[in-house]
């Protein structure tokens, strides 16, 4: 099924685009999305664990579902003062 990631900042500066297509298997969960991506761009394995996940607009667990057409956006966390 295919997605659409968009990742911010860091997450962005990894993936080398901040949208993106993606292709994953039916049934996938946000957890799962994770070892996709960080198999796919091994950058991305140390944020992982600190990034925020929404899945359609709303912040995800990681064993929400995904759907097809999914908007999945990796937030990082922000910093500043």
């Amino acid at each position: 099924m295919r997605i659409r990631l968009l990742a911010f900042a860091s997450a962005g500066d990894v993936l080398g685009s901040p949208e993106t297509d993606l292709e994953v298997p039916a049934g996938t969960r946000v957890a799962e999305l994770g070892a996709v991506l960080t198999q796919r761009w091994p950058a991305l394995a140390p944020l992982w664990p600190r990034l925020a996940v929404a899945v359609d607009g709303e912040l995800a667990r990681p064993d929400a579902p995904l759907a097809e057409n999914s908007e999945v956006a990796l937030l990082p966390p922000v910093s500043g003062g």
